[in-house]
């Protein structure tokens, strides 16, 4: 009996708080039941009585994408130039830290010298637009995904890992599938089970076919039967996804080089676009990605994605003006709707802080 007693009273605190708790739910539950306070609160909806925040348009998601190149960088050159004592070194140094290829920085500052003198802030924006478009402007008029070709149009996407092209590619299906087209994504990263599955997720919300093979297999057979479906079942678009590679890796480049000749023997026009992801973030590099996948796709366009945080942009400038390469899409954000065709004029006017029509 002692010892019985004696259990109880070492154990008493741990006895006494297990019944608080205990006690504490129950009174909860009855109170929760008393005032019926529903478990099943509505996950897409806004709350009752609550009205659902508006849906911004583009411009504004650019633009707030943007805002942080915008403020830290671009913005602040008429502020910089303009004045008694405009400051060229002070200019050079911010468009140094802008991702611009060294060429373009000098011809930039040229530019500022000659025709920027005495110029106010805003005039001095606009130069800086002007210089920019004039790089971008006669490439940029190729910037078409769709041709309104009623024949298959076959889409071969490639980039580094990390870039953001399996959300991309699912993005890309979704915006097609939504206009009304028919649409078939073939998944040839077979060696990442988690990028697959992945994609399916994309493909099975927008209601998109996906072909997927065993786990290790020929990404090129892969290519091969997706875009044999294609055209014999007529889909507008056929969107193939590859595995993500290192540009200075040789072996997986010329794996893709197959890939893309392997389509090839289904229709010779097939891939009639190839196009590189690219994230905005990496900066000066993207420009040497672009020109290794360049060097062996031949690629028809750039898809740009991460454009926000901490992205200088300048990139963009030199990529299209270096290898003559047009920016197809611009990606600022994680929904379906930061996906978006690019526009030149809209693009580079919010990015110098411009008013925009």
């Amino acid at each position: 009996m002692n010892e019985v007693q004696q259990f109880l009273g070492d154990n008493l605190e741990v006895y006494v708080s297990g019944f608080v708790v205990v006690g504490g739910l129950i009174a909860y539950w009855l109170k929760a039941k008393q005032r019926k306070i529903p478990t099943d609160f509505p996950t897409d909806a806004a709350a009752p009585g609550v009205e659902a925040p508006a849906k911004i348009s583009w411009t504004q998601r650019l633009s707030l994408g943007l805002d942080k190149s915008r403020s830290e960088v671009w913005g602040k050159i008429g502020n910089l130039f303009s004045g008694e004592k405009p400051s060229l070194d002070e200019i050079e140094e911010v468009l140094y830290t802008a991702d611009l290829p060294t060429g373009l920085v000098q011809d930039l500052l040229t530019k500022l010298d000659k025709e920027g003198k005495g110029k106010s802030p805003n005039e001095i924006q606009s130069l800086v637009y002007q210089f920019m478009k004039d790089k971008m402007e006669t490439v940029q008029k190729t910037n078409r995904v769709s041709d309104g070709a009623k024949s298959t149009k076959v889409i071969m996407i490639v980039g580094v890992n990390g870039a953001g092209k399996t959300t991309t590619i699912g993005k890309l299906a979704t915006k097609l599938k939504s206009e009304g087209n028919k649409v078939i994504v073939g998944a040839c990263d077979t060696f990442r089970a988690a990028a697959v599955d992945q994609l399916q997720v994309w493909c099975e919300r927008a209601g998109v076919e996906m072909v997927r093979a065993k786990d290790g297999a020929d990404p090129s057979g892969v290519a091969f039967d997706t875009v044999a479906k294609a055209y014999k079942e007529n889909y507008d678009y056929c969107l193939i996804d590859t595995a993500g590679r290192l540009h200075t890796n040789v072996n997986l480049m010329e794996e893709l080089t197959k890939t893309k000749r392997v389509m090839s023997k289904i229709d010779p026009q097939a891939p009639s676009e190839v196009l590189l992801v690219l994230d905005a973030i990496t900066g000066q590099n993207a420009l040497k990605q672009a020109q290794e996948f360049h060097k062996a796709l031949q690629l028809t366009g750039i898809i740009f994605t991460k454009c926000d945080g901490s992205a200088k942009a300048g990139s963009a400038v030199g990529i299209v003006d270096s290898l003559k390469v047009p920016i197809k899409y611009i990606g600022v954000g994680e929904s379906v709707d930061d996906l978006h065709l690019f526009d030149l004029e809209l693009y580079l006017k919010t990015l110098v802080g411009l008013e925009t029509t």
